[in-house]
């Protein structure tokens, strides 16, 4: 009878463990020119402003494409860059160990962004500033979230 008492949770606790590695969030193999290579759609671009506070402020930028809200890049190292505007602008990338992006565009400051999640059709980066001169003495994360 205990030999019964006992296979429950040992089943159990099989399953829970079989189930663990399927939970695991964001990229589990470095980043490669290769996954990024490719146009994709600028799906969202928002903020969390953080102003002396725990809590932030959300924020989404409107979305409001001329042409089209998107980026490009080469494989190699060049990217082109258009969100809210009728022209695009040029600029350059790289990766930086396992899981950043550099990103140099024309008209704004070189940053690096954390890569969150890079599949077949999502890509999201986020990046986090205390410079941004729209929110002046705040913290500010920045999302892009890109598809295709």
């Amino acid at each position: 009878m205990k030999k019964n008492l006992l296979f429950l949770p040992i089943i159990s606790g099989i399953i829970f463990a079989a189930t663990i590695p399927g939970c695991k969030k964001g990229i589990e193999n470095p980043v490669t020119l290769d996954k990024a290579a490719g146009k994709w759609s600028i799906n969202a671009v928002r903020y969390k402003i953080y102003n002396g506070t725990q809590t932030p402020i959300d924020s989404t930028i409107p979305w409001r494409p001329v042409t089209e809200n998107f980026v490009s890049f080469d494989g190699v190292s060049s990217l082109e860059y258009c969100f809210n505007s009728a022209t695009s602008n040029e600029g350059t990338y790289s990766f930086s160990g396992t899981d950043s992006i550099d990103l140099r565009v024309a008209g704004h400051a070189p940053q690096r962004w954390r890569v969150l999640l890079l599949t077949e059709t999502n890509f999201n980066i986020e990046t986090t500033s205390t410079d941004n001169t729209s929110f002046p003495g705040a913290t500010v994360v920045t999302f892009q979230g890109f598809v295709r």
